[in-house]
């Protein structure tokens, strides 16, 4: 075969820091002919979604299916000088990084897995393992004797992929980031009052949700420990940039798109990207640069009967802002603003006066005089 006729479309090695990454979809349809350079991919990575392009003119074949792990390194797909190009042998495997023992586990197999509720551990010292070997083994350990589980029948559902990178960002951050909670009593219906007045001096829709992102942004001005995140060698750094990522759940999946210079923008333009944002998580559309680059978080629970949470920060932020919904029962605008900080870079008094500010800009809202709709 002439190598030069196919060339093979690698997960990069310089642009991830993880082991693997999971492959969500071709954004090309198999066979088409494309240009060096064309998106033709994305795949997911711990912290985003990854795009990936062409290394060269010709003819797109798939190799990778939607939810299949792939090693750094391992092959997505090819591009050959025609359509009918003969392809190299095609692997689906990838490699296990888990320190297991085990030699390489196909993707379909690493799916039995978990349908089966089977550890990689029973595998160790295999040098491969296919998903006929996963059914082999269930089916032997079946007829041994088992202990059954005392809680009765159950059965396992996998994570999704965007949830998996989820769960996995979570396990890193409550293992590495010291978190200390506190929470103050919020003047939420002040916050509506003023959304409501700039939505209706604006023609345009503004919520809470909106204003508390707007004043986390302008409150890192004057706390500017909270917009940072310490280093390996325990030094802070501090952004002077506020990009704001906002916690959205979809279906089950939780996405954090962020709006960036969120400290430069007013309310509506916020509310306005914020919509957008929600728009293409709906449809599965947000792209690597609208997840990356957040400095800190801000999570809600309005309209969903929630009074208390704690929220888990994320990794490489100092702190995420919580907004608890109103308790209805007792008729009160009252609600929770909370705060989950990493203890190494400030202590409770300033986070307590970081809230107070917090609060104290969203109800006072863009000054009087100002254009709300400016950018």
């Amino acid at each position: 075969m002439n190598k030069a006729a196919v060339q093979a479309i690698l997960v990069p090695r310089g642009n991830v820091n993880d082991d693997n990454v999971f492959f969500i979809e071709w954004v090309v349809a198999d066979g088409n002919k494309i240009e060096a350079g064309t998106q033709v991919c994305n795949v997911e990575t711990s912290k985003a979604v990854l795009e990936i392009d062409a290394p060269a003119a010709g003819f797109l074949r798939h190799c990778a299916k939607r939810g299949d792990e792939i090693a750094v390194g391992g092959v997505l797909g090819y591009v050959t000088a025609t359509a009918e190009t003969v392809l190299p042998e095609i692997r689906a495997e990838t490699r296990r990084t888990s320190g297991s023992g085990v030699g390489i586990i196909s993707a379909k197999a690493r799916r039995k897995m978990v349908e089966l509720g089977l550890d990689a551990a029973l595998f160790a010292s295999w040098t491969n393992v296919r998903e006929r070997d996963v059914i082999e083994m269930a089916a032997a350990k079946s007829a041994g004797s088992v202990e059954q589980d005392p809680k009765g029948a159950w059965r396992l559902e996998a994570l999704s992929t965007t949830q998996l990178r989820t769960a996995r960002v979570m396990e890193q951050s409550i293992s590495s980031i010291p978190g200390c909670f506190l929470e103050r009593i919020a003047d939420v219906g002040a916050m509506r009052t003023r959304a409501n007045k700039i939505a209706a001096e604006t023609q345009s829709v503004v919520t809470e949700l909106d204003i508390i992102v707007w004043a986390v942004a302008r409150a890192c001005h004057s706390h500017p420990r909270f917009n940072a995140h310490i280093t390996d060698d325990h030094r802070i750094k501090i952004f002077t940039q506020v990009h704001v990522g906002v916690a959205m759940d979809v279906e089950g999946d939780l996405y954090v798109p962020v709006v960036r210079n969120a400290d430069a923008k007013t309310p509506v333009i916020i509310a306005k990207e914020l919509r957008t944002l929600l728009y293409l998580a709906k449809r599965r559309r947000l792209k690597r640069v609208h997840l990356t680059g957040g400095t800190i978080t801000v999570t809600s629970m309005i309209g969903r009967g929630i009074q208390h949470f704690v929220p888990i920060p994320n990794l490489q932020q100092a702190a995420i802002v919580a907004l608890a919904d109103p308790n209805p029962y007792k008729d009160s605008d009252l609600a929770a603003l909370s705060i989950v900080f990493d203890h190494r870079i400030a202590n409770g008094t300033s986070a307590a006066a970081f809230l107070l500010t917090i609060e104290e800009t969203a109800k006072q809202g863009a000054p009087e005089h100002s254009s709300f709709g400016a950018a």
